[in-house]
């Protein structure tokens, strides 16, 4: 690996009563482009008791030690993705660790990210015990009673009481924090310095800077946008100090705005200008059509920003159903203007919403080929299959990979010529399976983990849920209100929207929100 590395924090091992292996199981790239990542690196480090060393797959040893897994005393896995859950095992095994709870001795193992806070129950026969929403209301308390206890694997109990711990068979509540600005904002970020393109972060050479955490838009098939509500911001000041810090920790002259509605920030057009005054680039990973204003989009222009991405998921009458109102017209406009500034523009579509017919998919192309025209070869489209979440209003549907396929077929027909990537059908049912599956979908994860699967195994784990049926994440407690997911399902299939909350005031979705506590919804 040709790799060198900046602000990696070495300690002496026998010098902290706690070695921890923070894994993620995929590539160096995407891992050192998580904020997430980040996060949990400097909250376990900033303890003088604990080692948080960094183990990224396909790599058998840590970063730091050149240690296997099998050498510390809590495994960490952060999991964004369903198709890493084959890697956690294969990680496991390869640092030499039992992958099954039950015939492993030896380190504690955990796991979270958003794949394990909507459903962790797929990999319940691998790991020990599992956070529910963000590491830092629970990781130091988690840490200090591993400490307290003699056996922690035998006394594994002992973490029942711990909010935002679920142990498999037993019910967990979702912790978030709650103020933004006591969230931990890395700001010795580890630099890489590499000639491997395929070690270069995905977000390039940049500074992380978490804007906000958290959605309010509603769009009914989003996990991320149910699993972290509601939308909770970083004050402008706090994330001034926090890039002006960064920058002299890393040497960075670049920042990331992170965050599922980054580009929803109440004051991003004041954000953008500050960061561009000080002198930085600024990016964003993507950017609601909705928030793309002139204004914003200059400042990213002059920041050095060079490709927008936007997700405009479907035709009008489609997006309705999936409760993203935007207009046609405002598509047109807003990648028009993203054009004319000189921006190349990569476009998301999904296919396979509820309802959608051939006339539909027929819709869908003609919209691509208008965008198309507009300046051939300055848009580019990508068109993935829909895959139903739990805790969204779409957990009741089924994926049926032969209509996927038969849709997808027409798309590639209807819209030849264009520059369109996309999904694969297999590879959704797979997700599919990964993101609704009970605990018996462990069988199937430790077998796909050592050799390829046959289709026909995945397909016996697909099946349709109906309202009013056991649900295998009802042990997971987001806040959300089930009636309230139930209105949408039903909302959904009648085509009516619900406004965003920031705009309309509140619609009851959760048990609790600070935001009605705070009193800033109507």
């Amino acid at each position: 690996m040709q790799l060198r590395e900046y602000n990696v924090i070495i300690k002496n091992p026998r010098m902290v009563d706690v070695r921890v292996a923070s894994c993620y199981p995929g590539p160096y790239r995407t891992a050192m482009s998580s904020l997430g990542y980040h996060i949990i690196y400097h909250l376990i480090n900033s303890r003088d008791d604990a080692w948080c060393e960094r183990a990224i797959h396909p790599y058998k040893r840590s970063l730091e030690s050149g240690s296997p897994l099998r050498d510390f005393d809590i495994i960490s896995f952060t999991v964004h993705y369903e198709e890493d859950y084959f890697r956690v095992l294969q990680m496991l095994r390869d640092g030499g660790v039992s992958p099954r709870r039950d015939e492993r001795d030896g380190p504690l193992v955990i796991a979270g990210g958003p794949c394990i806070t909507s459903n962790p129950l797929p990999l319940s026969d691998f790991i020990d015990l599992f956070i529910i929403g963000e590491a830092e209301p629970v990781l130091n308390r988690l840490i200090d009673r591993y400490l307290e206890l003699d056996d922690p694997r035998r006394e594994i109990d002992e973490f029942m009481d711990i909010r935002g711990v679920y142990i498999p068979d037993n019910p967990a509540e979702r912790v978030i924090v709650e103020d933004m600005d006591r969230a931990c904002h890395p700001v010795r970020q580890i630099v890489p310095v590499t000639e491997d393109k395929k070690m270069v972060p995905s977000l390039g050479r940049s500074f992380l800077l978490g804007v906000s955490r958290g959605c309010s838009r509603g769009c009914r098939f989003c996990m991320s946008g149910y699993l972290y509500r509601p939308k909770r911001e970083t004050s402008l000041t706090r994330l001034l100090d926090i890039a002006e810090r960064g920058r002299n920790a890393t040497g960075y002259s670049k920042v990331s705005l992170i965050g599922a509605a980054a580009s929803d920030y109440s004051r991003i057009d004041e954000l953008s200008s500050r960061l561009v005054d000080m002198d930085f680039m600024v990016s964003m990973p993507s950017l609601r059509i909705e928030s793309l204003s002139p204004h914003l989009m200059d400042t990213l222009l002059e920041g050095g920003l060079k490709t927008v991405t936007v997700a405009p998921e479907s035709t009008l009458k489609l997006r309705r159903k999936l409760n993203k109102p935007i207009s046609d017209s405002m598509v047109f406009k807003k990648t028009e203007d993203a054009i004319k500034r000189g921006f190349r523009v990569k476009m998301y579509f999904l296919t396979g919403v509820p309802g959608e017919s051939e006339a539909d998919l027929e819709d869908l192309a003609r919209l691509i080929r208008g965008l198309h025209e507009i300046r051939r070869g300055m848009v580019s489209f990508s068109i993935n299959p829909l895959i139903p979440k739990p805790h969204t209003p779409l957990q009741w549907m089924e994926y049926d990979m032969r209509k996927m396929k038969r849709k997808i077929k027409l798309l590639r027909k209807l819209t030849g010529g264009i520059p369109v990537k996309f999904g694969s059908p297999r590879s959704g049912l797979i997700q599919y399976v990964l993101s609704t599956g009970g605990p018996e979908t462990g069988k199937l994860i430790e077998s796909a983990s050592l050799s390829k699967v046959p289709l026909r195994e995945w397909e016996l784990y697909c099946r349709r849920r109906n309202p009013g049926d056991a649900l295998p994440w009802d042990n997971i407690n987001l806040g959300l209100r089930k009636d309230f997911l139930m209105k949408e399902y039903i909302r959904m299939k009648e085509e009516r929207l619900t406004p965003w909350c920031e705009e309309s005031g509140c619609h009851g979705c959760m048990d609790r929100c600070s935001w009605q506590q705070e009193g800033r919804l109507r």
